[in-house]
């Protein structure tokens, strides 16, 4: 994974990866490889749950799962294109289907595969992506605030909420 230093502390609190996903196997293969990345994690099962994770943020980072109905998840593709200011958006199709591939391009992902797809690859592509993210707020700088992560220990977070909030006084 790779991300800039001087972006960690800032990433930490506005970054968002949206895992989309039914089974929830990339959650927790990429949870474990990107374990301590300054993130905040949001996984969806439903298309009402994935807008709502990506709505209002600068840049979000969203992996979205074909699945076997590939009507549906370029659906919410579309919707994600839409509502996101300039999602990073992988798809991944397991069911090598290239013209699935192809309409997930047209539609504005930034990455599409299909197959079998190695996570620690996945891992390294969403590592530098969060990266870009955390650039991209650093020079939009919005995105609105976000609730704490629940598999955060909240002793973990806190010291950062409080931080943020002094900034945003001093401002």
């Amino acid at each position: 994974m790779t991300i800039e230093p001087d972006l960690h502390n800032q990433a930490r609190s506005q970054v968002v990866v949206v895992l989309h996903e039914r089974s929830g196997v990339w959650a927790r293969q990429l949870r474990a490889r990107l374990d301590g990345a300054p993130v905040r994690w949001a996984e969806t099962r439903s298309t009402a749950g994935l807008l709502e994770a990506v709505i209002g943020d600068a840049t979000p980072v969203v992996l979205i799962e074909g699945g076997p109905d590939p009507e549906k998840a370029l659906r919410e593709v579309a919707q994600v294109v839409e509502r996101g200011s300039s999602p990073l958006i992988m798809f991944i199709d397991p069911f090598d289907r290239l013209d699935v591939m192809d309409a997930a391009r047209d539609l504005g992902v930034t990455r599409a595969v299909s197959g079998r797809v190695a996570p620690p690859e996945v891992a390294e592509l969403i590592g530098r992506w969060i990266g870009l993210s955390a650039k991209a707020y650093a020079s939009e700088g919005w995105s609105r605030p976000r609730p704490a992560d629940p598999s955060r220990d909240p002793s973990a977070w806190i010291e950062e909420v409080i931080a943020a909030a002094a900034q945003r006084a001093d401002c």
